[in-house]
């Protein structure tokens, strides 16, 4: 029986999604769904020419669940690639006509909590509802529960993201969503302890660090950042956890022109007035930015995400780093892609794999680390999504 898949959002992350889930026989249909068609119409008829299934375009509006409902019909499984403050809306759509959910990440900690509380929705409606599910979060969730796994006790986790790419563009631009890329860096940046679960620090780019990185990528510094995974990870996982964090790598150009944002007000989503009509100064900002999609063959370097996972074996200490890592002009060559945006759109699709044999058939609501690891990271690294694993061991001295 053949399966299901729309897509709403047609942007990179969309994309890398339509072009993955088109390689598998399971797909029957496949529907895109965008606010702006143009783009979606050219796209899909690169990809008929590369399957059997049927694929259509829809415009919908994803602030309206009444829009996004009214492509869903006969639907399995709904890929929500757009900006994450829709994640309602297309939510309540989704349960209304019991159509299963993945996102790729939430409008912050707050919002991620909220969405999970949906859980009980989702199990009446009889549909699945997996929230964050992309790179990071998403794989980092997953690959920190594999290093958990074959660990005794867990002391700490920390989330990692580094690239040490060169763009060819002069101006200011982000490899992922722009509004979501200013957003989490300028918020109070998150973590979890044990103790005292969650906990800010008052003022973003804190608590800035050296880690090292898988060659040839290095030393790079690192600052704690809003982010969806310590919101889950500690009491997920559990074995004694008492501290999770996440940690972006970021140039200082970058910080720097984040911090003009902020002290000019551009950062705002709150409308001002400017010659009588009414504008967003984030928006504003985002226009002028390129869209991640269209640096795809001018990034080159190397992106890694992983889990940096603390703990304990068999009487020993044990740090286990968990990561996938791609080169922005490989991937771009092979798929077509800049490799931010295609490691974020081939998580959801194995998840999506899953679904298709019978693997993921629970009900509610989840955050990925809840997916058995070894079947998702078997079938990532058979999409060419390949995962590593550094160990590091030492004695524990005793007092």
């Amino acid at each position: 029986m053949g399966f299901n898949v729309a897509i709403v959002g047609v942007g990179g992350v969309g994309q890398v999604c339509a072009s993955e889930v088109i390689k598998k026989r399971y797909l029957s249909r496949l529907v895109l769904a965008d606010i702006s068609t143009i783009e979606a119409e050219i796209f899909a008829n690169s990809l008929r020419k590369n399957t059997s299934a049927a694929i259509s375009v829809y415009q919908v509006d994803a602030s309206s669940k009444e829009s996004v409902a009214s492509i869903l019909n006969g639907i399995d499984v709904l890929l929500h690639a757009g900006i994450p403050k829709f994640n309602y809306t297309v939510m309540q759509a989704c349960i209304d006509t019991k159509t299963h959910y993945i996102d790729m990440a939430s409008d912050s900690p707050d919002d991620l909590l909220s969405q999970l509380d949906w859980g009980d929705k989702f199990k009446k409606a009889g549909i699945l509802g997996i929230m964050g599910l992309g790179c990071d979060p998403g794989f980092s969730n997953i690959a920190a529960r594999y290093a958990a796994d074959q660990l005794d006790t867990v002391k700490s986790i920390t989330i990692l993201d580094g690239d040490n790419s060169k763009v060819d563009y002069e101006g200011f631009c982000t490899y992922f969503s722009p509004q979501t890329a200013i957003q989490e860096c300028l918020a109070r940046p998150n973590y979890w302890t044990a103790k005292d679960g969650m906990k800010y620090y008052p003022t973003p780019f804190a608590n800035k660090d050296e880690f090292e990185f898988p060659d040839p990528i290095g030393w790079l510094d690192c600052y704690v950042v809003e982010h969806e995974e310590p919101t889950t990870l500690g009491q997920s996982i559990g074995k004694g956890c008492e501290y999770v964090e996440f940690r972006y790598a970021l140039h200082p150009d970058f910080v720097n022109t984040l911090k003009v944002l902020r002290f000019l007000g551009l950062d705002s989503d709150e409308p001002i007035q400017v010659g009588g009509v009414n504008v967003i100064p984030r928006d504003v900002v985002v226009t002028t930015m390129p869209k991640p999609a269209e640096l795809a063959g001018k990034i080159h370097g190397y992106s890694c995400v992983g889990a940096n996972v603390k703990g304990a074996k068999n009487g020993e200490n044990v740090e286990l780093f968990v990561y996938t890592i791609a080169n922005h002009d490989v991937i771009f060559e092979k798929a077509g892609f800049q490799a931010t945006v295609w490691q974020t759109g081939v998580p959801p699709v194995v998840a999506v794999d899953m679904m298709a044999e019978g693997l993921l058939n629970e009900t509610g609501c989840i955050p990925p680390e809840k997916i058995a690891p070894v079947p998702f990271l078997k079938r990532l690294k058979a999409r060419g999504m390949e995962w590593y694993v550094i160990k590091k061991t030492s004695p524990i001295l005793m007092a």
